[in-house]
């Protein structure tokens, strides 16, 4: 008879602290991180070393990535429900942006809706409904994520969740208040160096992105709360598109316009 297999033990605040010095230290130097010691298993794990990043890196969360829309994704965080990471202060810069290929490990290109918002989400037992969380939007904004994760894309699901979600950096275009009336899944059209290298739309986000921000809500708790002024970005409306090296990135988002990254 096959021994049963032993579960890991929970990360102590010891282990936590351990791997979020590590994950911020290897973010700074634009290295790998070193995650030879307890890694989280489960959401709440991760969540815990996020909030320690938060701490270590001061100036507070400026917004949120939420991924695992779907329910066959969600397991692969140890989890049943979408997660999310922090956009940390710091990383988040206005179009057109000018940023140091060097700075980062292996990026993503990510063309993205994201919305603001205008008053808090907190956490509660009962789900918000989309009038509820639409009524929250104060402003959508055209985005460029940029991925790059300090841990392997092979990783474990919930190490990568600790890493704040592979988040490296994220470009926002001008705010537009009038969102509802801004078709959110026309064609996006990404440009690199000139030439096309992607069409997506936001329709591939549940249909509208905006769903993706009524998940988030009914996702708390994450490592943090949802408040006034934060983005949440969605997901990206085109195929994710490594780069290679130092170029520039237009994301025409139709009616939202065009912004621009250059990658140095």
């Amino acid at each position: 008879m096959s021994p049963e297999p032993i579960s890991p033990e929970p990360m102590n605040p010891a282990a936590v602290e351990a791997l979020a010095a590590a994950l911020h230290a290897a973010r700074a130097r634009g290295v790998p991180a070193a995650t030879d010691g307890p890694l989280p298993q489960d959401p709440a794990e991760a969540y815990a070393v996020q909030a320690a990043i938060v701490r270590r890196a001061g100036g507070g969360v400026r917004g949120w990535k939420v991924t695992a829309l779907k329910p066959a994704d969600q397991a692969r965080y140890g989890g049943d429900r979408p997660v999310a990471g922090p956009l940390l202060d710091g990383t988040v810069h206005a179009a057109p942006a000018a940023l140091a290929f060097a700075a980062f490990l292996a990026p993503i290109l990510e063309c993205e809706f994201a919305f603001r918002l205008g008053r808090d989400l907190p956490a509660r037992a009962t789900p918000y409904s989309e009038d509820e969380v639409a009524a929250a939007v104060a402003a959508i904004l055209p985005a460029f994520e940029i991925a790059d994760g300090r841990v392997p894309a092979t990783a474990p699901g919930a190490l990568r969740l600790a890493d704040s979600m592979g988040n490296g950096a994220f470009v926002t275009g001008p705010a537009w208040s009038d969102w509802r009336a801004i078709d959110r899944r026309g064609p996006v059209r990404l440009r690199l160096d000139g030439a096309e290298a992607a069409v997506g739309s936001g329709a591939v986000i549940l249909g509208d992105p905006l769903k993706a921000v009524v998940a988030l809500a009914n996702a708390q708790p994450l490592c943090g709360p949802l408040l006034a002024g934060q983005i949440v970005t969605t997901g990206s409306a085109t195929s994710p598109l490594p780069v290679t090296g130092p170029c520039r990135a237009e994301a025409d988002f139709g009616p939202l316009g065009t912004i621009v990254l250059t990658l140095t």
